[in-house]
């Protein structure tokens, strides 16, 4: 929501701190698995397409570091493995952005501006993202990811499955509020899917 500059301030600080961790700790056999030897030759293959493209330093720009995106990975299934409550963390940092973004959207929506005075632009919401009309495409993204947690978590209770019920019913209006006609095929494409492999969330 910040915009890109924290999230990649923040995961390029970590793989460093990472990958300083796993050499130290001899950490090795995290990186072997079939995902990242899959990762490793696609990142091979887009700096090998940016060395043959006509602009290669602003090519490379953004090719010549995207292992950072693997190696995050790895961490991020490092610290699943020593602690599982940072699923929880995740969920609950997940919502309560969800949250916010819902009814700061909708108080755009029906007063013209957000909580931070953002104008409504060409009808269309788009709430902390302001002139970004990125709001469709930031939710229905992230989307699957925040079900799939709700969905594994043990321990749900009644209150929980209702709240939450509201609140994918608030982000898939806010959605198709958006204006995104993109973001609103994957909204209904991850619906898709729900209803084909999880049995127990069919009816909702």
């Amino acid at each position: 929501v910040t915009g890109p500059f924290l999230p990649d301030l923040t995961i390029s600080i970590l793989v460093i701190w990472f990958l300083i961790f796993s050499i130290k700790n001899k950490l090795y056999k995290i990186y072997i698995n079939i995902y990242f030897y899959i990762f490793v030759i696609f990142c091979l293959i887009c700096i090998l397409s940016s060395l043959l493209s006509d602009n290669i330093l602003f090519s490379l720009k953004t090719s010549l570091f995207y292992f950072r995106i693997g190696v995050f990975s790895m961490l991020i299934l490092f610290l699943i493995d020593q602690n599982k409550k940072i699923l929880d963390f995740f969920y609950y940092s997940l919502f309560i952005t969800f949250l916010i973004i819902v009814i700061d959207g909708y108080i755009q929506y029906l007063s013209g501006q957000n909580i931070f005075g953002l104008a409504i632009k060409d009808y269309r919401v788009s709430s902390f993202f302001g002139n970004q009309l990125i709001l469709g495409s930031y939710l229905s993204r992230l989307f699957p990811l925040f079900f799939a947690l709700f969905v594994i978590r043990k321990k749900k209770k009644q209150i929980e499955i209702y709240f939450i019920s509201i609140l994918f019913i608030g982000i898939d209006v806010l959605i198709f509020l958006s204006g995104e006609r993109t973001a609103f095929f994957l909204l209904n494409l991850s619906t898709i899917f729900i209803i084909l492999f999880i049995r127990e969330y069919k009816l909702f």
